[in-house]
C-alpha cells in the first residue's frame, strides 16, 4: 500500500501518543501509593494527637478533682492517663516526620514536666493550710496545665491544617491525571482506529494474497532467510509429491536429503536468497517417475524493513505450444519455397554459365590464347565450387534429401560436406536406416544435429565426431558427442544450445548436454510414431572408421 504523504506527521507521532498514556500510568502508578501511604500516616498522626489531647484533658480534669475534693480514685485516674499519654506521645513521635519530631518532643517534655509537677508539689501540697504557699502552687499548676492544653492543641490543630491540604493536593492529583490520561487514551485510541482504517487495504492485501496464495493451480514456497521452508501450498505439494507437514520448517538442504528430486527445484531458491535477485521465467525440467516436466519458475527474494527477509517460489507447467505443428509446417514450407527458389533461378543461371563455359573451351579453346583459356577454366572451376556451396545452402535452408530418401541419407550427405568443409570426421552409427519419425519429427531432428555439428565447428577443436542412433520399442535416443577433451566447468549455453532444446522441446522429446570423457556429448530423447524392428547388426556410412 502506497503512503499518502498528508498523514506522514501522524504515523511520526503516534507511536508517541500510544507511549504517553502507558508512561503516564506508570508514573501514576508510582507516585500515587507514595502519596496515598503519605496521607494515611498524616492521618494516623492526627488521630494519636486527638487522643493525647483527650488524655490531657482528662489528665488535668482527674487532678482538679483531686486537689479541690480529694478524690483517691481521682488520683488513680490522673495516673492511668498519665502513662497512656506517655506510651501515645513514644507512639507518635515514631510515627511522625522528620520536621514535626522537635514539635512533638517538647510536648512530651512538657508531659513529663507537668506529671512530675504533680507528683512532687501538687500531691503532697494538697495537705497545707490555706496559706500563700498553696495559692502559689494552685498557681503554678494552672500555668502548667494551660500550657499542656494549649501545646496539644495547637499540634492538632496545625496536623489537622495539613492533612486537609494533602487532602486536597492528592484529590487534585487524582483528578488531574486522570483527566489528562483519559484524553490522551481517547486521542491514542482514535489514532489507532485510524491507524487501522489506513491499514485495511493491507489487511486485504494480506487476507487475498493468503487465499490466492493457498487456492492457486501454480505451486508456491516460501523460504525464510535462513534456508528454511515455512509455507508451500497444496498445489506445490501434489506437483512435487511431498507431503506439507513432512518439510514445513526443514532447510533445503534436510529437504534435499528427504527428497533428493527436488534438486532442480530447489536451485532457483538458493540462487534468489543469495544473489538477492529476482529470477522471472526461467525453464527447468523436473524428473518424477513418471517422466520428466517442464517448468516455468519465478523466483523473488522477499524483504521486511528493507532486509532479506526471503524468498518465494512459483512453479507452473510450461504449456505445449498450440500450434506448435502449424508453426513447424509454416516454417518449413517457407524454407522450401526458398530453396526451390534458388534452384530454379541462382541454380538454372550458374547451370547455363557452367555450360557455356564448356562450350566455348570446347569449340574454341584451341584459338584461343593461354592466358585467356586460363581465365576461362578458372572462373568456370569458380561457379562450379559456387554451385556446390549453393547446394549446401539449399540443403541448410531445407533438407530435402529427407523427403526423398530419409532422415539417415540426408544426415550421411551432410556429413560429407561438413568433412570436405571443416576437415572433421563425422561417424553415424544406426541399426536400421529406416527410422519410424514423422516427417516433421525427421526435418526438427536434422535440425539439432546440424546445430550439433555447427558447434562443434565453431567451439570445438575435435577432430572427429560420432552420431549414435539407439531405438527401444517407444523412444528414439541419438547421442552427438566428439573428442574435443572435456572440462570441469559446466557449459554456458547459447542460442543454439537453446534452439536446440526448443526443437526438442516441440516433438515432445528431450535434450541434454554436457562434458563426458574425452568431449562434449549432446543426447536428444523422443517417443517415436511406432514400434521398430531391430537387424541386429550395426552399420555406418562408407566413410566410416575401421
Amino acid at each position: 500500500m502506497v503512503t499518502n504523504s498528508r498523514f506522514w506527521p501522524l504515523r511520526a507521532v503516534m507511536p508517541v501518543l500510544v507511549l504517553l498514556p502507558t508512561l503516564l500510568l506508570l508514573y501514576t502508578g508510582y507516585t500515587l501509593p507514595r502519596q496515598l501511604h503519605q496521607l494515611q500516616r498524616e492521618l494516623q498522626s492526627q488521630l494519636k494527637f486527638q487522643e493525647i489531647s483527650a488524655d490531657i484533658y482528662h489528665l488535668t480534669t482527674s487532678v482538679q478533682e483531686y486537689i479541690f475534693y480529694g478524690d483517691l480514685q481521682a488520683l488513680n485516674n490522673f495516673r492511668q492517663y498519665s502513662a497512656q499519654m506517655v506510651n501515645k506521645e513514644l507512639e507518635l513521635y515514631n510515627l511522625v516526620e522528620q520536621s514535626k519530631k522537635q514539635d512533638v518532643a517538647q510536648l512530651m517534655a512538657l508531659s513529663k514536666a507537668y506529671n512530675s509537677f504533680v507528683e512532687r508539689e501538687v500531691i503532697p501540697g494538697r495537705q497545707l493550710e490555706a496559706n500563700e504557699n498553696r495559692e502559689l502552687l494552685l498557681w503554678q499548676y494552672r500555668d502548667l496545665s494551660r500550657q499542656l492544653v494549649d501545646r496539644a492543641d495547637a499540634l492538632r490543630d496545625a496536623g489537622l491544617q495539613e492533612n486537609n491540604a494533602l487532602l486536597e493536593y492528592t484529590v487534585a492529583l487524582l483528578n488531574k491525571e486522570g483527566l489528562f490520561m483519559l484524553l490522551l487514551s481517547l486521542f491514542s485510541l482514535g489514532a489507532v482506529i485510524w491507524e487501522v482504517v489506513a491499514a485495511r487495504q493491507w489487511l486485504a492485501h494480506y487476507f487475498c494474497l493468503r487465499s490466492l496464495a493457498k487456492d492457486s493451480p501454480d505451486a508456491i514456497m516460501f523460504v525464510d532467510r535462513k534456508e528454511r521452508l515455512q509455507y508451500v501450498n497444496r498445489s506445490a505439494a501434489n506437483l512435487f509429491h511431498v507431503p506439507k507437514e513432512a518439510v514445513a520448517g526443514k532447510s533445503l538442504g534436510e529437504i534435499l536429503t528427504m527428497y533428493p528430486h527436488l534438486q532442480s527445484i530447489v536451485q532457483p531458491l538458493y540462487d534468489a536468497l543469495l544473489q538477492n535477485e529476482k529470477i522471472t521465467d526461467y525453464q527447468l525440467s523436473y524428473g518424477r517417475e513418471e517422466g520428466k516436466l517442464l517448468l516455468t519458475v519465478d523466483c523473488t527474494p522477499i524483504y521486511l524493513f528493507k532486509k532479506p527477509a526471503g524468498a518465494v517460489l512459483v512453479a507452473r507447467k510450461t504449456p505445449e505450444p498450440k500450434n506448435s505443428n502449424i508453426l513447424l509446417d509454416t516454417i518449413e514450407r517457407e524454407r522450401k519455397r526458398l530453396s526451390i527458389e534458388i534452384h530454379d533461378w541462382i541454380g538454372r543461371y550458374m547451370s547455363s554459365i557452367i555450360h557455356g563455359l564448356d562450350y566455348v573451351l570446347r569449340v574454341n579453346g584451341g584459338r584461343l590464347p593461354a592466358e585467356v583459356q586460363e581465365n576461362l577454366l578458372m572462373l568456370r572451376t569458380q561457379c562450379q565450387n559456387a554451385a556446390i556451396d549453393m547446394r549446401g545452402i539449399m540443403n541448410d535452408i531445407h533438407p530435402y534429401l529427407i523427403e526423398k530418401v530419409g532422415l539417415i541419407p540426408a544426415l550421411e550427405s551432410y556429413s560429407t560436406n561438413f568433412e570436405r568443409i571443416h576437415n572433421k570426421k563425422v561417424y553415424i552409427f544406426y541399426r536400421q536406416r529406416s527410422l519410424q519419425l514423422d516427417r516433421e519429427k525427421e526435418i526438427l531432428v536434422y535440425r539439432i544435429i546440424q546445430e550439433a555439428l555447427t558447434n562443434v565447428a565453431k567451439h570445438s577443436p575435435a577432430t572427429e565426431v560420432d552420431i549414435h542412433f539407439s531405438e527401444t520399442k517407444d523412444t528414439l535416443q541419438i547421442e552427438i558427442v566428439d573428442n574435443g577433451g572435456g572440462q570441469e566447468t559446466a557449459p554456458v549455453p547459447g542460442k543454439g544450445l537453446w534452439g536446440m532444446k526448443e526443437r526438442a522441446r516441440l516433438i515432445g522429446g528431450d535434450l541434454v548436454y554436457g562434458f563426458v570423457d574425452g568431449g562434449f556429448c549432446v543426447t536428444l530423447t523422443l517417443p517415436k510414431a511406432g514400434g521398430g524392428k531391430a537387424d541386429g547388426q550395426d552399420r555406418h556410412h562408407a566413410g566410416g572408421r575401421p
